[in-house]
């Protein structure tokens, strides 16, 4: 049966998110928590490629400083339990999701978490590492949110790679999101036409930052991929 396409667009000025209040805020970790609780939401968060290289001292010459920290505590204030670190100068992205995420996904399955409070985020780099765990991890209610992570332009060779060997295999709930005046992401829609077993929502905003919308923790994307987990179909609560 072939999926559901739904684009929609987002625009900042004039429009008032609302907050979301969850009971409590998640805390931060760089790997799986020793007590890991299995009605709490977690989220893996992939960072792009700017960091792997450069300190988070040293701002982007366009897009200004990348605010890995902030974006964490952001996340982990909309209620998730966040899991996150900073990769090597030069990481590759399928060794990365196979050694390194698949097995963080697969602990907390065993310890009981259900695959509907799970939520892999990836941006531009990471965006594209998401895209492999929707191919690899064979989770079909896991949820995945990919930012600016569908190449475009000048560095789409790494997605067209994606488009003839994984996209087919996609499975799993995916939000997309990018904005509008991003030079070199846009709509993940060709890899989505290839994937008949993944659900599918993208959101084209309208912050005019282009890449660099998701370089600090905005509002009106935070928002929004707390409010997509919570929504998740089957979604085990905190109680």
């Amino acid at each position: 049966m072939p999926h559901a396409f739904r684009t929609i667009a987002i625009a900042v000025a004039g429009l008032a998110f609302a907050t979301l209040g969850p009971a409590r805020a998640g805390e931060i970790h760089t790997d799986v928590p020793a007590q890991i609780k299995p009605d709490a939401m977690y989220l893996i968060y992939l960072h792009g490629g700017w960091p792997e290289s450069r300190p988070l001292s040293e701002p982007h010459p366009k897009r200004g400083p990348f605010e890995y920290e902030k974006i964490l505590g952001g996340l982990a204030i909309g209620g998730f339990e966040v899991i996150s670190e900073l990769r090597r100068e030069k990481t590759n992205p399928r060794r990365y999701v196979r050694t390194r995420v698949l097995p963080q996904i697969q602990a907390l399955l065993d310890a009981g978490v259900p695959p509907t409070n799970i939520t892999v985020a990836g941006f531009s780099k990471g965006g594209g590492m998401a895209l492999l765990v929707a191919a690899m991890a064979k989770q079909p209610q896991l949820n995945i949110v990919n930012m600016a992570g569908c190449g475009k332009g000048p560095v789409r060779k790494s997605y067209d790679s994606f488009l003839a060997n994984d996209a087919s295999r996609m499975r799993g709930r995916m939000l997309s999101m990018y904005d509008s005046k991003d030079l070199i992401a846009g709509t993940c829609s060709e890899a989505v036409a290839k994937a008949p077993n993944l659900t599918f929502e993208e959101v084209v905003l309208e912050d005019g930052g282009g890449h660099g919308t998701f370089y600090a923790p905005r509002k009106v994307w935070i928002d929004k991929i707390v409010a997509w987990a919570e929504s998740a179909p089957g979604r085990a609560r905190t109680n």
